[in-house]
């Protein structure tokens, strides 16, 4: 039996960004229990800086291919992965495409027309309420959803009257990786 495949989508966990460091923990203790085959998906990451040790996809153009360029810079949210989502997933063939990041860094994933082969997990950022009547329908459809708190769960919860699939809050302040350095 194969294991699960797991893509995860983020900036790449190479960088030293609040989005980078979450998704290198949670990588590094997947990775770790050797029980999935991972990839990682990775905004503003070039794959000649990457070393990790799970496959690696770049968003990023080839900087001497001005037609990658020119695609990158033709819309804003290629930058967060659109335009090079599709060729990840068939090429990795995700069981479980795992992404976090705000709304708007993520809600392409819900219009791919690979939709329905991958199960959709994602932690939206929710620090505000109400939240956005679109954020809430898209959240609604993916088929599981953490939070970074007790209260962005329970905002999300009582804001979707309970539609949206919350599995929970994982704080990254309870780890290692967010405590103050000397």
């Amino acid at each position: 039996m194969r294991k699960k495949r797991i893509l995860f989508c983020g900036e790449a966990t190479y960088l030293n960004t609040g989005y980078a460091t979450y998704g290198r923990e949670v990588m590094k203790r997947l990775y770790q229990s050797d029980k999935y085959d991972l990839a990682e998906f990775a905004s503003y990451g070039e794959h000649k800086d990457n070393n990790a040790p799970w496959m690696f996809y770049s968003n990023m153009p080839d900087a001497n291919n001005k037609q990658e360029v020119d695609q990158y810079n033709e819309k804003p949210t290629n930058q967060f992965g659109e335009w090079r989502f599709e060729e990840a997933l068939l090429e990795f063939q995700p069981d479980i495409v795992f992404d976090i990041r705000d709304f708007w860094m993520l809600e392409y994933q819900e219009r791919s027309p690979f939709r329905s082969f991958f199960n959709w997990v994602i932690m939206p950022t929710v620090d505000a309420s109400p939240q956005n009547e679109q954020w809430l329908a898209t959240y609604s459809s993916a088929d599981g959803v953490f939070n970074y708190s007790d209260w962005g769960y329970e905002v999300l919860n009582k804001e979707s009257n309970g539609i949206i699939n919350c599995l929970g809050a994982a704080p990254p302040s309870a780890d290692a990786a967010y405590q103050p350095v000397e």
